[in-house]
């Protein structure tokens, strides 16, 4: 027999945290449900669409997978699908990996190495009557180019197909709205914009209803509990995280404040990176990967005869300068602009809490790196 236990009561610290797994009749799993509800809310209005649209997984790249495979399902011989050359392959591979499993073609949105842009000119042909999904990338999580999903969605709207968005790169950087850009699927990370590592899937409801998951017997049959494997503790992070990006702006509702505080963090850290875009333009042997038009505030360049990663060192050990260097999973990308030869970029970005100080000693520091 259990007896209960004076510290394990209704007002105890255990229940008023909501240690709790769901479906309890207690306090503490009550209040974790309260607490997954709330958060799906708050995702909701950061990415303008329904709570009952979002389902929680481990991270951005399980949640591809397990969409990909149940919605591949679905495909048959002589289908089609299309992917893109500049994205993460997280959002490459695991449609590429589905497409096989069912044998069918597999397509590609070329990237211009020049411009650092998606090729569009040839979408007509390349997204036809046989394509039944196109996955691309919101913005290129190495380069930072955003691209023009909301004529890629046009397109897929008139030869019914589906649109899947790699959405984990902008998701700090600027507010999302799914019927904007057309989105039937997006997938972000809660730790890219300030929150604990856990990943989201978001996917309109009719699309949600009629995908085959593969699924435990007892799980719900039902959206979004037919995706959803678990309770994440890191689901307790989702509504601070939103509301800091909220926090920064105004407005009669949270979806408002938090599109005024998009836009607050994009003139603050395109600022930042104007300052290191302009610093670097003239310095010897350096090489900046940008395209002219929309784009994120993340700076990738090469400076000659250096390896990316030795540099990255350098602004570690000499200026305490956090800087990545590789390819960051966009490896067709890398190929198709060449760096794949010599280790891939060396990469900068920007958050909220970045200064004008911290720009100008990266300018100062690449500088006296490239200087020798």
């Amino acid at each position: 027999h259990l007896h209960p236990h004076p510290a394990l009561g209704p007002g105890s610290l255990h229940a008023r945290l909501g240690v709790a797994n769901t479906h309890g009749k207690f306090p503490s799993s009550e209040e974790t449900e309260t607490l997954i509800e709330s958060a799906k809310a708050a995702l909701g209005d950061l990415l303008a669409c329904a709570p009952n649209e979002i389902a929680f997984g481990a991270n951005a790249t399980s949640n591809m997978f397990a969409v990909s495979r149940a919605l591949s399902r679905s495909w048959n011989p002589g289908d089609e699908i299309v992917v893109s050359e500049m994205d993460h392959h997280s959002h490459i591979d695991t449609w590429i990996l589905s497409a096989r499993d069912r044998g069918i073609m597999v397509r590609h949105l070329p990237v211009d190495p020049k411009a650092l842009t998606l090729d569009l000119s040839d979408l007509d042909a390349i997204v036809n009557a046989k394509t039944r999904l196109v996955a691309v990338g919101y913005a290129s999580n190495a380069v930072g180019t955003i691209n023009d999903v909301a004529r890629i969605s046009r397109r897929c709207r008139e030869v019914g197909a589906l649109l899947s968005v790699d959405a984990v790169h902008i998701a700090p950087h600027k507010a999302i709205d799914m019927d904007a850009i057309g989105a039937d699927m997006l997938f972000c990370s809660v730790y890219k914009f300030f929150g604990g590592h856990i990943g989201i899937a978001a996917i309109r409801k009719n699309v949600f209803e009629a995908l085959d998951t593969y699924r435990l017997h007892p799980a719900p049959s039902t959206a979004p509990g037919k995706l959803e494997t678990g309770t994440h503790e890191a689901i307790a992070s989702i509504v601070p995280a939103v509301d800091f990006i909220a926090g920064l702006g105004t407005g009669s509702t949270r979806r408002e404040r938090l599109v005024s505080g998009f836009e607050r963090i994009e003139r603050h850290e395109n600022a930042l990176a104007g300052i290191i875009r302009q610093g670097l333009t003239d310095v010897p042997g350096l090489k900046l990967y940008q395209s002219e038009g929309p784009k994120t505030a993340t700076v990738a360049f090469t400076l000659e005869g250096q390896q990316p990663g030795d540099v990255c060192r350098k602004l570690c050990d000499r200026y305490g300068i956090f800087a990545a260097d590789g390819d960051y999973y966009a490896e067709t990308l890398a190929h198709r602009v060449g760096v794949d030869r010599i280790g891939g970029w060396i990469r900068v970005g920007f958050a909220p809490y970045n200064t004008e100080e911290e720009a100008e000693l990266l300018v100062r520091a690449v500088r006296e790196i490239a200087a020798g």
